[in-house]
């Protein structure tokens, strides 16, 4: 009898342990089963738009002539050799008075709004009244990428007083798609152009500009640094317009502001950067700074 229930004992014992080890052996499967996964997470960094480091690649890039056509005659070669687009950017009240036979309409502050209109792998010519709005037309859509544009910087004076052939026939711009560009750099150009004022930044007349400088106004002198050596307006600052967008914060910020150059064309392409990248106090003067000497600004050696 003892031996039996030893015996029983034992059984017991072992179907007890048996249960235990099954047990054990269900939690630790559960517990493999119901642990949280692993999870990698994909990052992607997106690198800001550098508004300055974009229109400071393309000033570092401009040409000796500055993309300008002086002359009527070549004007008129290139124009007939390349079969080229001729954008008259005055206002259409101006265009529909006269303009340059073949020439489209498409005024500066449009001109943003009308790249599908514009060509990026054929030549291009830019002309306004007196070749201001021109060099400031030239500038904005060389800051969009278009490498293909030349001003024709006599303007529609020039092509007159040349005795050359008007028309009032207007011509429309076949539509040729729109380049892909950087949204924030073309919302930078855009809202400049769109916004221009009546008198297009222009700070008038030499006496006019000698009087604002004589009252306060800065004047920056955007020619190369040998040419501002050799003479300049005495007072004025020089900042080379290849070198605008890295010494932007050289531009005075106290007081209104007068760009000028050689010609006027380089300061009226410096004053759609200089609006481009934020400055607001700014105009050009778009005469020359000989005239400037003429009018009886003082020079400094």
């Amino acid at each position: 009898m003892r031996r039996m229930h030893r015996a029983s004992l034992l059984i017991g014992l072992m179907l007890v342990l048996a249960m235990i080890s099954a047990a054990c052996s269900s939690s630790s499967e559960e517990t493999t089963t119901t642990a949280a996964p692993t999870t990698t997470v994909a990052t992607t960094t997106t690198m800001a738009f550098d508004l300055t480091a974009s229109v400071d690649e393309y000033l570092k890039a401009l040409p000796d002539g500055y993309y300008a056509i002086g002359d009527v005659q070549v004007f008129k070669d290139g124009v007939a050799a390349s079969s080229a687009l001729v954008i008259d950017v005055r206002e259409t009240s101006e265009y529909e008075e006269g303009h340059i036979p073949g020439a489209v309409n498409i005024p500066i502050r449009t001109l943003a709004q009308n790249l599908d209109k514009i060509p990026t792998d054929s030549q291009v010519y830019v002309y306004c009244a007196s070749g201001f709005r021109a060099a400031q037309s030239l500038a904005s859509l060389g800051m969009l990428g278009y490498d293909n544009v030349l001003s024709y910087k006599p303007g529609w004076a020039g092509w007159t007083d040349a005795g050359e052939e008007v028309s009032t026939e207007a011509a429309e711009a076949p539509v040729v798609g729109a380049p892909d560009i950087e949204p924030a750099l073309l919302a930078a150009v855009d809202g400049y152009l769109s916004s221009i004022p009546d008198g297009f930044y222009s700070a008038g007349k030499a006496d006019g500009v000698l009087e604002a400088a004589a009252a306060g106004t800065a004047l920056v002198d955007v020619r190369t640094a040998g040419e501002y050596e050799k003479g300049h307006v005495d007072g004025a600052q020089n900042i080379d317009i290849h070198n605008l967008a890295m010494d932007f914060d050289a531009i005075p910020t106290g007081s209104n502001v007068i760009n000028y150059c050689g010609s006027g064309h380089r300061a009226g392409m410096s004053v759609a950067v200089v609006h481009v990248l934020g400055a607001d106090n700014v105009k050009a003067y778009g005469g020359s700074y000989q005239s400037l000497v003429d009018a009886g600004a003082p020079v400094a050696p």
